[in-house]
């Protein structure tokens, strides 16, 4: 049994670790979570042997660590939040010891054009949950869907359908509206608010335009800016300083800068996976050689991670 003196191998290998979320971002309002990102290099018998790890989140699911291989394949893929936590402000790092100062100086070989696909995957996402819940304001559905009402009969305890589509239809209405009563059953209280005084999402809606904001800063020349130039604007889209029509069109106008930005960004095609695959290496073969990837000797301990 582990000695509940240690920390886990995630906090001892750990060697990076910064804020993330709102307060990377420079929006953090009264309450807001404090969320963290770190990355850690796993002990030998993960390395070499038959254990595998991915990552670790936490009870709260405010702290995840990555392991550095899922991490940098992350960071290969132009996964958002991977790309953020590279390239989070000095002044929200909480810990970096050499290893992660290697990880840090060698960020740029993870940009590419990719970037424009995930950021805008991410936007849309934020897009798709805002429009729903608008619609679901607007318009929800008043009664369960029956089969009945898409044709269907029932013979022998099963229901008979008078062709795909009619059942296709039944099953996305049916699921429709298990996704209402979810949303309903669910509801964050504090996005109840914001929905009921605006009309819609106005927090989806300041993160969407972020996403989209930053991805074509990323394509237009290299640079990510983590902590927001425009954080006053954004908080003012939070407090329903656009209507929800205009939050649509500005996506729009935004996604087409961004397609528009992939025929001339100054960024590869695709990341520098070689680059990525030889640091990898070097890193891990560093960490077993000089650690002896034992338990006992291991990277130095994080700092604590502090409030505010």
């Amino acid at each position: 049994m582990p000695d509940p003196g240690i920390p886990p191998f995630w906090e001892r290998n750990l060697i990076y670790r910064a804020v993330s979320g709102s307060r990377a971002y420079g929006l953090d309002q009264a309450g807001s979570d404090e969320d963290t990102r770190g990355v850690c290099i796993p002990p030998k018998e993960y390395l070499l042997g038959l254990h595998s790890f991915e990552q670790h989140e936490d009870a709260t699911h405010n702290h995840t660590v990555f392991g550095l291989a899922k991490f940098v394949r992350l960071a290969l893929d132009a996964n958002p939040n991977i790309i953020e936590t590279l390239y989070t402000d000095p002044q929200h790092v909480l810990f970096m010891n050499p290893c992660g100062e290697r990880l840090i100086a060698a960020r740029g070989i993870f940009l590419s054009k990719r970037v424009a696909e995930r950021f805008t995957g991410y936007a849309v996402d934020q897009l798709g949950r805002m429009a729903r819940h608008h619609r679901w304001l607007v318009d929800p559905p008043d009664l369960m869907p029956q089969p009945e009402a898409f044709g269907a009969q029932e013979i022998g305890g099963r229901y008979r359908w008078p062709h795909t589509d009619a059942e296709q239809g039944y099953r996305a209405a049916l699921r429709h509206w298990n996704q209402y009563q979810g949303w309903l059953l669910n509801r964050n209280p504090a996005r109840a608010e914001l929905e009921a005084r605006y009309g819609y999402d106005t927090k989806h809606a300041m993160h969407l335009l972020r996403l989209l904001r930053i991805g074509e800063e990323i394509l237009a020349d290299g640079l990510v800016r983590v902590l927001r130039p425009d954080a006053a604007w954004l908080l003012s889209v939070r407090r329903g300083a656009l209507s929800y029509e205009e939050v649509l069109a500005l996506a729009a106008e935004h996604r087409a800068r961004l397609d528009a930005l992939i025929a001339t960004s100054p960024l590869p095609e695709e990341p520098d996976t070689r680059a990525a695959d030889e640091l990898l290496i070097s890193m891990q073969e560093d960490f077993l050689f000089r650690q002896g990837g034992s338990n006992a000797q291991t990277v130095a301990l994080s700092v604590p991670i502090q409030s505010g």
